[in-house]
């Protein structure tokens, strides 16, 4: 699922209006209409993605083939502008940041221990990641909509708006010395968990001030992304 699909001409420059509802955007490859442009250099100035697809994969998203070759899938949740969740911080705080989650059930369980442990909000990434759609919603069990959620265009440029206000940048890393359990931890935390298969990509990486991991036993070298997000979350606020 994508979220609320909205088509054509005026409905996409309307939602256009308010990017940042906006999860992405479909263009069929075959489109050759011209009013397509305007509405990508819109899309492009608002930083909002889209993607070209078939021609039937915009049929199947939109349920029509009335939808003038371009569609905007719409986010049910309505994401919080990174300096209000800023703002909204105390002296201590913790903050989550999702570096390219792919999967929408890590995503949500993600979102759901954020909200359990007491974090003060999420930052996710808007490229390579799930889309915060009805899927997202569902396994979080609905707790997407009660925690400030934030979309960085670029997380990296995100995470040093954050040390800027006095927050640290931990990423979590299954080779780092330092332990979550061991951990002193400062004020104000931004925890950074990586892509499922790959990790924190390396310019979010280079933004982190420490790396941080969990000890195993067993021979494990890893945990799902999901849980480790919130053995440390829970670690770390349990400790303020």
């Amino acid at each position: 699922m994508t979220g609320t699909i909205v088509y054509g001409f005026n409905a996409v420059s309307e939602a256009l209006q308010q990017p940042e509802s906006i999860n992405r955007i479909y263009v069929a490859k075959e489109s050759r209409d011209r009013s397509v442009r305007p509405l990508l250099e819109s899309a492009k100035a608002a930083r909002v993605r889209y993607d070209f697809v078939p021609q039937a994969k915009l049929n199947e998203l939109t349920g029509t083939k009335d939808h003038q070759g371009i569609a905007a899938a719409i986010s049910p949740v309505d994401y919080t502008p990174l300096e209000e969740l800023i703002a909204q911080c105390g002296e201590r705080a913790v903050i989550l940041a999702a570096d390219r989650i792919q999967h929408e059930r890590n995503l949500g369980m993600m979102i759901r221990s954020a909200l359990g442990a007491g974090a003060a909000g999420v930052l996710v990434s808007d490229r390579g990641s799930a889309l915060l759609d009805e899927s997202v919603v569902r396994t979080s069990a609905g707790t997407v909509l009660r925690l400030p959620v934030c979309k960085a265009g670029n997380l990296a440029t995100a995470l040093r708006a954050l040390k800027d206000h006095g927050f640290w940048i931990y990423g979590l890393s299954a080779d780092a010395v330092d332990s979550v359990f061991t951990m002193d931890w400062p004020n104000r935390v931004v925890l950074v968990v990586g892509n499922e298969s790959e990790g924190l990509r390396p310019g979010v990486r280079k933004v982190c001030d420490a790396f941080v991991s969990i000890p195993l036993r067993s021979g494990l070298d890893s945990l799902n992304a999901a849980v480790s997000a919130s053995v440390a979350l829970f670690q770390t606020t349990a400790c303020r």
